[in-house]
């Protein structure tokens, strides 16, 4: 058996407003290290906000959240920033990048944020860029790239500090097709070639079909 990654139980959240808002309603769910999992549900089904809480972008009310065996509970934003920028990495529907940032600079990014030399920071960033195959691109802007391109430059600023686990948000959602089949390839055989625990949140059947097991949450309860 593998360790476990991510254990959470009796997760609850509620958005306070004029009408409170109550999106998860005790989430119970373990994801064992190096699983490639899905997550589907309809819109306002609560997935987002799981993607969230599980990136430690948003806090959760009741229950406990363990993220390799440690207790995610109320961080201050330092030590949010912290877990985030040395455990988690983040691939979006619309990639992230910064326009005014070459490919190479938008992947040092994250190693700027940990303090990583100049020289450095570069040589990691370009080896990244090198196993996506996008070498020759490396000087150039999102805007004079593919989507496909721009998605694996994303991909390669998510891996550059060694996560260990990926949460990738629609990650093929404003791609061709075609571009999309490469692009979860690509996802698969990071999975299994460096065992990084893959949670993509998708309404696609398709890309859900491809991971080792499908987790479908509906008003705010995960489906048994």
């Amino acid at each position: 058996m593998q360790p476990i990654m991510i254990h959470l139980e009796g997760i609850h959240k509620t958005y306070a407003g004029a009408q409170p808002l109550h999106v998860l309603k005790g989430i119970d769910l373990d994801i064992a290290e190096g699983e490639l999992v899905s997550i589907m549900g309809a819109s306002g089904s609560g997935k987002s906000t799981l993607l969230n809480i599980l990136g430690i972008l948003d806090d959760y009310d009741e229950g406990d959240y363990y993220l390799a065996g440690t207790l995610i509970k109320n961080l201050s934003e330092t030590r949010a920033a912290e877990y985030r920028n040395h455990m988690i990495g983040f691939i979006f529907q619309s990639f992230n990048l910064i326009g005014f940032k070459t490919a190479v600079e938008n992947v040092e990014l994250p190693l700027f944020y940990q303090g990583v030399s100049r020289r450095k920071r570069h040589q990691l960033a370009m080896a990244e860029l090198e196993k996506m195959g996008l070498t020759d691109w490396a000087q150039h802007y999102p805007n004079e790239m593919s989507g496909g391109q721009r998605q694996r430059v994303a991909i390669a600023r998510a891996l550059v500090t060694r996560p260990k686990i990926i949460l990738a948000d629609e990650p093929t959602g404003a791609l061709d097709s075609k571009t999309g089949i490469e692009v979860m390839e690509l996802l698969k055989r990071l999975n299994r070639e460096e065992r990084i625990t893959m949670i993509i949140v998708t309404h696609d059947p398709g890309v859900a079909a491809q991971t080792n097991r499908i987790i479908r949450i509906k008003d705010g309860v995960i489906e048994k």
